[in-house]
């Protein structure tokens, strides 16, 4: 299950970060430009919800003004069903390594240990994972129809 999340994260963040430096593209920043920002800006956020502890939308909350920039952007995306996108993908990288047997949770030749994304000894790798089991989930699993 933490393969949903976790394993296949860093590439939900990483198309993440693609649409937000081509956006920054086409507003007329240079590539370079739009990468670093791309880049500090995820950097700055989650060093902050990690020192918080703050729940995400707490923080997102703190970051937007009512009637402002962030208040439209943040509604797009919700218009956009940004977070349904989301979670459906989970569900779906979920539903994949059920039938693949759970094998794509292991770290083999074509694929990334997060060990080496995040650092030993860090929570997401591999070392202090063992410590947190995960529970299944309980009810049924929903799927699109």
């Amino acid at each position: 299950m933490s393969t949903s999340i976790s394993g296949s994260g860093p590439a939900y963040i990483f198309l993440l970060m693609e649409a937000m430096i081509d956006a920054g593209v086409h507003m007329g920043f240079s590539r370079e430009t739009a990468t670093v920002l791309v880049h500090h800006t995820l950097l700055g956020s989650t060093k902050f919800a990690m020192e918080t502890g703050e729940h995400p939308a707490v923080l997102r909350n703190s970051v937007t003004s009512p009637g402002g920039t962030t208040a439209s952007a943040i509604y797009e995306l919700e218009n956009g069903k940004f977070r349904t996108v989301i979670k459906d993908a989970i569900w779906a990288c979920y539903r994949r390594s059920l039938e693949m047997g759970g094998k794509c949770s292991q770290v083999g030749p074509n694929r990334v240990s997060t060990d080496s994304l995040f650092g030993v000894g860090s929570p997401m790798s591999s070392d202090t994972r063992s410590h947190h089991p995960v529970e299944p989930p309980t009810g049924e699993m929903k799927t699109k129809s």
